[in-house]
């Protein structure tokens, strides 16, 4: 049965491409939507352009025809933009009626009483979820991009080995695979005692590599767990250009990801220099406009890299120094050699980014389309990390299905470039790790 779907703001700005993907259906737009995504187009964030594409959309749409009278959309649907969002009022009495939120509420109900076709609206912002539901107002979320991880375990695979070949890969650290696997895929090869050897499958999925082959410290870091030792494999494998690492706090991501880009760029050249990025959202309350400089206005949302960068080069530090002192001048020099860039995402768009190892950090505050426009942004010789939890998520309009970490996970496992780790044990501290799994 056609269906007439009503789109909260919350659903564009998460995908402005949404009003394509309702089949023969019929999507209608509010036009206190349009206000509210008036207010926000100016500004300099993933929510601004986000805004400015829908805009796009719709003026595209625009020259076909009266968007109040309604376009046809390429899947057969129809789309307008409601105009009738303030009377008759349906609302309780009590309710504002020129809330953004109210007026789309309103636009629902009238459209309910005068459709043939069920009204459904479609929103993101629980809060609304909850009010439709009191109103009697079917409501549904934004399903289109939600992909589902399994569980852990069916990302690492199991293989049986024999003598002949445990010995090999002591000897060789590698083997050929008996049969065909998933590329870059984490592998616990069994051998008779019923312990087994983390492996990790070839780009072509041909060949089998033992990840503790090579017990040299990766930048002073040692794999502490198997999903660390999948971890740094894939890192230090420059033909894996995309490494996805997925897991709570204090299970090493950013460590790894750093350590992995300082060995590989400072001690071998094979990158020109470390690129690290974060999404500006703030956790809790926004402090607002910083002053000084671009890095000092910077420098409070990548502090995580810092305090990581700070563990990486405090080894190294010379002793007649300060601790403190020795790590800024080190990261200073870094950046002063040009090895070493620490950027807000807002200024990667339209770059594009060669050689480079690219750390993106809190990646599952992004959505698919971000980390698309990322991924796209890297040029021949470069290698992208993706380091977040899907679980812990500040961004008002994604969640654990939708967001961009998730969608690289189903969309890209068994591609030559691609490997992923999902990281499970926490190493920060034992405090850290209790509190993580019971706080």
């Amino acid at each position: 049965m056609q269906k007439t779907y009503v789109l909260d703001t919350s659903v564009l700005l998460h995908d402005p491409n949404a009003l394509y993907n309702f089949e023969e259906n019929t999507v209608v737009i509010p036009y206190a939507v349009l206000e509210e995504l008036a207010k926000k187009k100016s500004q300099v964030s993933n929510i601004g352009q986000a805004v400015r594409d829908v805009i796009k959309n719709l003026d595209d749409l625009r020259k076909q025809g009266n968007l109040a009278v309604g376009i046809q959309l390429p899947s057969g649907g129809m789309l307008r933009i409601e105009l009738n969002n303030i009377s008759p009022m349906r609302l309780p009495t009590s309710a504002d009626s020129l809330l953004i939120d109210n007026r789309i509420l309103n636009v629902t109900l009238n459209l309910a009483k005068t459709e043939d076709f069920p009204v459904i609206l479609v929103t993101k912002d629980m809060t609304m979820r909850v009010k439709a539901d009191t109103l009697g107002i079917r409501c549904e979320d934004y399903h289109n991009d939600k992909v589902f991880l399994p569980p852990v375990e069916a990302d690492i695979e199991t293989i049986r080995l024999n003598e002949v070949q445990i010995n090999e890969l002591f000897n060789k650290g590698v083997i050929p695979a008996e049969k065909a696997v998933v590329p870059n895929c984490c592998i616990r090869g069994v051998i008779a005692d019923g312990s087994y050897l983390p492996l990790v499958s070839s780009p072509t999925g041909e060949m089998l590599h033992y990840t503790f082959t090579h017990r040299e410290q990766t930048w002073g870091i040692a794999p502490k767990n198997q999903e660390q030792s999948w971890a740094l494999t894939m890192l230090n494998n420059p033909e894996i250009t995309l490494v996805n690492l997925m897991g709570p706090a204090g299970t090493g991501k950013t460590l790894l990801a750093l350590a992995s880009g300082l060995e590989q760029t400072v001690n071998h050249e094979v990158y020109n220099r470390i690129l690290c990025a974060r999404p500006l959202i703030p956790f809790g309350k926004d402090i607002g406009y910083l002053p000084g400089e671009k890095d000092d206005k910077v420098r409070p949302y990548m502090q995580p890299i810092y305090d990581n960068l700070e563990l990486l080069l405090n080894p190294k530090r010379d002793k007649g120094k300060g601790k403190e002192a020795y790590v800024d001048s080190a990261i200073d020099l870094l950046k002063k050699k040009g090895q070493l860039d620490i950027e807000v995402l807002t200024y990667i768009r339209g770059r594009s980014i060669p050689n480079q190892f690219i750390i993106i950090d809190e990646a599952q505050n992004l959505s698919a389309h971000e980390i698309k426009t990322i991924v796209t942004r890297a040029g021949e010789g470069s290698k992208i990390v993706l380091c977040g939890d899907p679980d812990q998520i500040d961004h008002p309009y994604l969640d654990k299905e939708s967001n961009g970490m998730t969608h690289a996970a189903h969309r890209l496992k068994g591609e030559s470039f691609y490997g992923q780790v999902r990281l499970v044990q926490g190493e920060r501290s034992r405090m850290a790790t209790i509190a993580a799994e019971k706080l």
